[in-house]
């Protein structure tokens, strides 16, 4: 009987090659779209899932209040937090203390000399908290005492080579180090890239800031006891802070609430996060992108289902002939589904033909090496779902034929009565069309703004180099040397670049005898011109003013809104005092300058307070303005300046654009995947669209046929075969853009800076849809407008 089944599908497909073709090619392109997007969905929501205790492992995060109104989202808390949280605290059972070691530092082995990133300070149970594999040394005692390091697999093995490195010295940023154990490289799935680990009693931080509930710098991880429930934890933080951290930190003018996040969570949910370390995707996108593959599968299907209610009349017979000789409903059913589901199961076969293909550029696209998984689980997995989705794709045809009497079968011209069901699924097929057109109009315009808006400064041909102590003693002879080059524009020696690392402080303002959070910019005279920013009262700092080392400050505009200093032009003057945060000195100045407010940050925050002043002994990189001409030339004379100022210093550096563009690679990776799945949906539609206007005119090619021969002309023939669908597609937008607009909108309320929904957008959408559908029904309409009606009559 299964045979039977079989080859009677085989020969209904070679008979209606159109509606095959329509039907395979809608599956394999939906089914491989879906496969892609599984792939990414599947590779992102797998982060950290390798942790034996990942259920009870967190990492606390705070959401700080300042009381200018600015709230900010911080991965690291106070010093005191882990030991103050494990004494209050029974239900936890241990902590971990990290300190990011910024940037790169000189490694130094014999002649080998590199430049090596990504080291953290941790406390001696990094390795069982996080599920580093230690595979040389004690993990219990590698980390104990001040001045030992632990290498990952791939250092240690880039250094020593195969031999045992424990007990070995290497010296790191000209310090001498003590290996004392080597891990394994963490998995790729990790949110923390981690390639060599200090020992965080090496800073002494224990010492200085045991009881400072002020500063903010250490990543602190927990690990609950068994059964404990870390929401009703998470309530209990707020009373702690008050306890401990609240009086002191009120008076500076701020408050924070910490939060427990659990280590599977930090990957996805940390999107907003400032001085974050982790690997960061964005929920959002990973929900966006997974509801548009639902979507397009969705679009399959109706496929499926219009072309089989449509194509039904001509089964009718068929089905009549069956039922007279006996054949049973239950019969009939399986034969139609054994169809859909044959249909379905070679749409999938090409379709893992067609992402093999297509995984190197969407791995290009997002940055990723993903592969697809032949295992057993996911070939019954994928079996499983060509069966339930030929169910559901060919269900309601099957069930709707195989109800129908004998006598009744073959007298209803509708294609099997489905005209009602079929204009409806046109309908949401226009709907899910046009969320998907609207929706990647919006991405890429708000990706679009965030690459191109003026940020109060130029971003562009500016590049940043992190300078060794040597070349910071002296800090405008370093400028100058570097100067010496026609296609150098600028430089500027200091500590605050945008999109780099900002202090966070306070000030205050001595009139009012208020604290306010402020970000402090430690600079040079030579800031704010090589910046390109623009001084809208007073003066910039000049070498012209002495005292403007001790008592100078420029603000920005946010900042005299918030300090209550009034306009510009009235700030001028005015006191401002800055209390050190390395010592318990206190700064006293004056205004003499505002600068435009400049976006420092992502633009998902506002722009906030920026205090400029000079303070050279904080100063760590160097911004270079260069010429758009000859840039390879212009960066090897800066590297040939850099080894001339310190011969045994490794040149590193990177463009300015590229920390901005770093803030927004999940939007612009969901802008590519979204714009690039949205065609795919849209091809998809288009093929069914085509395949029911072919059954239309097929339908209706007798009719065609005698208006033709009554004087009808070819365009009110395309306006008969036409004005149905156009109809259908007039209701179908209207019927979606309120979605549309709330899912937008939604959408951008994620960033502080955002492009408008204007009717516009919805009028491109429908623009767009609106060409598609007439281009891919115009085909078929001429085609029987002007086909010869003797030859269709002749035949009838």
């Amino acid at each position: 009987m299964l045979i039977n089944y079989l080859q009677i599908a085989l020969r209904n497909l070679s008979k209606y090659k159109v509606f095959s073709f329509i039907n395979v090619a809608g599956m394999a392109v939906s089914l491989g779209s879906c496969l892609l997007i599984a792939l990414f969905v599947w590779d992102e929501w797998s982060f950290d899932s390798h942790h034996p205790d990942g259920e009870r492992t967190y990492r606390v995060y705070n959401i700080r209040q300042g009381n200018d109104g600015e709230t900010r989202y911080l991965p690291i808390v106070p010093y005191p937090f882990a030991s103050y949280m494990q004494k209050d605290f029974p239900e936890i059972e241990s902590t971990l203390r990290m300190l990011d070691n910024y940037g790169e530092q000189l490694f130094e082995l014999g002649d080998k000399r590199v430049m090596e990133g990504y080291g953290m300070l941790a406390e001696p149970n990094v390795f069982d908290m996080l599920t580093l594999h230690v595979i040389a040394g004690d993990e219990n005692t590698a980390l104990v005492r001040p001045g030992t390091v632990a290498l990952s697999e791939p250092l240690s093995r880039k250094y020593f080579g195969e031999r045992n490195p424990i007990g070995e010295t290497i010296r790191i940023d000209e310090v001498d180090r003590e290996i004392t154990a080597v891990f394994a490289e963490p998995p790729v799935r990790f949110h923390l890239k981690i390639n060599y680990l200090l020992s965080l009693s090496t800073t002494q931080w224990s010492v200085r800031f045991e009881n400072n509930w002020q500063r903010q710098q250490i990543f602190t991880y927990l690990k609950l006891k068994p059964g404990t429930d870390a929401r009703a934890l998470d309530a209990k933080l707020l009373p702690f802070v008050e306890k401990y951290a609240y009086p002191t930190i009120r008076e500076k003018g701020f408050t924070y609430v910490p939060h427990l996040q659990n280590i599977r969570d930090i990957h996805l949910h940390s999107s907003n996060f400032e001085w974050e370390v982790a690997q960061r995707g964005n929920a959002q996108s990973v929900y966006i992108l997974a509801a548009t593959g639902v979507m397009v599968l969705i679009i399959a299907c109706l496929n499926f289902i219009n072309l089989s209610t449509a194509r039904a009349v001509k089964r009718m017979k068929e089905v009549g002939v069956r039922k007279v000789v006996g054949a049973a409903r239950s019969q009939l059913i399986f034969q139609f589904v054994s169809e859909s589901v044959l249909i379905t199961f070679v749409g999938l076969v090409l379709a893992v033909g067609l992402a093999e293909l297509a995984l190197p550029a969407v791995n290009l696209m997002v940055g990723k090496t993903m592969t697809i998984p032949f295992g057993p689980y996911v070939v019954v997995g994928a079996l499983l779902l060509c069966i339930v989705i030929g169910i559901l794709a060919g269900g309601y045809p099957a069930l709707h034929l195989s109800g129908q009497m004998p006598y009744m079968l073959g007298r209803r011209g509708d294609g099997g009565g489905g005209g009602p069901l079929r204009q409806s699924l046109v309908v949401l097929q226009f709907m899910l069309s046009f969320f998907l057109i609207t929706g990647s109009l919006t991405v890429l315009s708000q990706n679009d703004l965030l690459q191109n808006m003026d940020l109060g400064f130029d971003r562009e041909l500016v590049v940043v180099i992190p300078l060794t102590e040597a070349q910071l003693k002296n800090q405008e002879t370093t400028r100058q040397a570097y100067l010496n080059h026609q296609n150098v524009v600028n430089a500027t020696i200091g500590f605050g670049l945008p999109g780099d690392i900002i202090a966070g402080d306070e000030v205050i303002n001595p009139e009012r005898q208020e604290i306010f959070p402020a970000n402090i910019f430690c600079v040079d005279n030579n800031y704010i011109p090589t910046m390109g920013m623009k001084i809208i009262a007073g003066r910039n700092f000049s070498p012209e003013y002495p005292s403007d080392s001790v008592n100078a400050f420029i603000l920005n505009e946010t900042a005299l809104r918030m300090y209550g200093y009034g306009k510009p032009e009235e700030a001028l003057g005015k006191r401002l005092n800055w209390k050190r945060w390395d010592t318990q000195k206190m700064k006293e100045g004056v205004i003499t300058g505002v600068v435009q407010d400049f976006n420092f940050r992502s633009l998902r925050e506002k722009v906030s307070p920026a205090v400029l002043q000079l303070f050279p002994r904080q100063a760590w990189k160097m911004a270079v303005r260069i010429k758009p001409d000859h840039i390879p030339e212009t960066i090897a004379h800066l590297r040939r300046t850099y080894e001339s100022l310190e011969k045994e210093a490794i040149f590193s550096y990177n463009f300015l654009q590229q920390n901005f563009d770093d803030m927004y690679k999940s939007e612009r990776r969901l802008a590519q995947l979204f714009t690039f799945f949205t065609y795919l949906a849209i091809m998809v539609a288009c093929l069914g669209l085509y395949g029911l206007v072919e059954f239309s005119v097929n339908q209706r090619a007798k009719e065609i046929s005698i208006r033709k021969v009554f004087g009808a002309s070819i365009f009110s023939l395309l306006n008969l075969l036409t004005r149905r669908y156009l109809a259908l597609l007039f209701v179908a937008f209207i019927m979606i853009i309120p979605f549309s607009y709330y899912f937008a909108v939604n959408w951008l309320n994620n960033f502080a800076y955002h492009v408008e929904i204007e009717p516009l957008l919805f009028i491109k959408g429908m623009l767009m849809i609106l060409l598609i559908t007439v281009f891919t029904i115009s085909y078929q309409s001429v085609r029987a407008a002007l086909g010869n009606p003797a030859h269709v009559l002749k035949n009838e």
